[in-house]
């Protein structure tokens, strides 16, 4: 069985890997020196902020000119400080990215990088922050809650330091204080001089909204109780004393359920609005997180394909050349054959490889192999005999298009040369001379012909390494496949027939 179309498709098939390889090495370095990614996370930071603080919409700014538009997003792309007034939602993002910092998320030069986000570690970073970024009023709310928690202090201090407190109402008060201490602590940390910090993190505010205040109520019934038995004890002993004592005990334990009760509503008031923000976090997160999936894998996908262009105009991958070549070069043909198992295994290797947590080291390490890759890369597309587009050749095409040199008039007036073109003369010599209108019309068609033929490179490019490697595998299969039942159609011919041609 004639392999020979096969094998030309084969080839062609490898010449398409090895681009689209190549396509994905630049798009790979490209990523990481511009932060691609991790500047959409950032700007997801921006819009998961809007969407749980809710601010109202700032009034519209006036439109920038075209020209310092296109200025702005040049310098964005590039990396470039841009002197814009900052937004509370660029504050927040800027906070959150220094956090990151902070923990090693960084590459070798101290810019922070970001090439995922979870939202276990958001919510870490986000108790780090102060709370007047998500809560700008929680002073007023945190002052009054932990006023009501001083009262409350003071209160089971009298009870405790009371000499007629014995007994189970003893124990009781003590498990009270014991259950209370962590509020205190905690209350204790965001106050300076009796006032609430103007400055405080936001996992200080949240650890105060952990308290069991049915279980302070229950234990505190239970010492009620233990007093008021005591009392009828000492009612029946005729001690009328330990009974006023015992019944101003008890009316400091019914002050200690009131000032609970009200803490209660406290609580709720202060902390509900840091609580909701937290469950609008968890809402909109996963929302935020699709919306950026999405709009990176867009902006990947133009920019995959503008790198396409630019690599398929400077190799010169023309598909009918690059076709034509191999269907006529069996020399050429046999030597992409040879060379496609190893580009199958390099395209595996770089589809299964994951990435790494940004660190400096890694990040540097990461800029230095993508390197390496392009330049093996293209190495490996010119080694089958392909050739890059040549300056003489861009000089050549833009003097033949007549419009940076003179056209040319003979004695009647009339255009006698339409641009200039570069043309072999005796011994192998290339001059440049003037070329009539069917030369300049031919060398039209003929550049017509190549940008078509780029085109359609493009395209198939755009479908990416893992379609081609797929592809390639599935030939080799089919390949393997038509060889063995060759090899057994040759086993089974009788004696003296022959062998089939393959």
């Amino acid at each position: 069985m004639d392999l020979g179309i096969l094998n030309t498709i084969i080839a062609l098939v490898v010449i398409l890997l090895v681009l689209s390889l190549l396509v994905q090495a630049i798009q790979t370095l490209l990523k990481k020196i511009l932060k691609l990614k991790s500047r959409q996370i950032e700007g997801s930071l921006k819009d998961l902020y809007e969407q749980v603080v809710g601010l109202p919409n700032p009034e519209p700014q006036p439109a920038l000119p075209r020209v310092t538009l296109i200025l702005t997003t040049v310098k964005r792309v590039l990396g470039m400080k841009i002197n814009l007034p900052e937004t509370a939602a660029d504050v927040f993002k800027n906070k959150v990215v220094d956090q990151f910092k902070n923990i090693g998320r960084k590459t070798l030069w101290g810019n922070a990088v970001l090439d995922s986000l979870s939202k276990d570690d958001l919510f870490k970073v986000m108790g780090k922050l102060e709370s007047e970024d998500f809560f700008p009023d929680y002073v007023q709310k945190f002052q009054v809650l932990c006023d009501r928690i001083e009262d409350l202090r003071k209160a089971v201090d009298d009870i405790t330091n009371d000499p007629t407190l014995r007994g189970s109402a003893s124990t009781k008060i003590a498990e009270i204080r014991s259950i209370l201490a962590p509020i205190f602590t905690n209350v204790s940390a965001i106050l300076e001089g009796g006032q609430v910090k103007p400055k405080v993190l936001f996992a200080d505010l949240l650890r105060l909204g952990q308290l069991d205040f049915h279980g302070l109520l229950d234990v505190l019934n239970q010492a009620q109780a233990a007093i008021a038995k005591e009392t009828e004890i000492a009612n029946a002993a005729g001690n009328s004393g330990e009974v006023a004592a015992l019944q101003k005990l008890s009316s400091e334990f019914a002050e200690v359920a009131k000032l609970l009760g009200d803490l209660s509503q406290k609580f709720v008031d202060a902390t509900t609005p840091l609580r909701n923000q937290i469950e609008q976090v968890e809402v909109w997160f996963d929302t935020v997180t699709q919306s950026f999936d999405e709009r990176y894998a867009r902006h990947m996908k133009t920019a995959a394909l503008v790198i396409s262009i630019f690599v398929v105009i400077v190799l010169n991958a023309n598909f009918f050349n690059v076709y034509k070549s191999l269907s006529s070069n069996e020399v050429q043909r046999s030597l992409i054959l040879d060379k496609g198992p190893e580009i199958l295994e390099q395209s595996k290797r770089a589809t299964v490889q994951a990435s790494p947590t940004p660190t400096p080291a890694n990040v540097q390490e990461a800029l230095a192999q993508s390197r390496e890759e392009i330049e093996t890369l293209s190495s490996t597309y010119q080694g089958f005999g392909f050739s890059p587009l040549s300056m003489q050749q861009l000089r050549s095409f833009f003097w033949s298009l007549g419009l940076i040199t003179a056209v040319a008039s003979d004695d009647s007036g009339k255009r006698g040369a339409w641009g200039m073109a570069l043309v072999e003369g005796p011994e192998n010599v290339y001059k440049w001379q003037n070329q009539t209108f069917g030369q300049w019309w031919h060398s039209r068609k003929s550049d017509v012909t190549a940008l078509v033929g780029w085109a359609i490179m493009v395209m198939l490019l755009s479908a990416g390494a893992p379609f081609w490697q797929d592809a390639l595998e599935s030939l080799f299969g089919i390949k393997n496949l038509l060889r063995q039942k060759s090899g057994t159609q040759n086993i089974e011919q009788q004696s003296g027939t022959g062998q089939p041609k393959e």
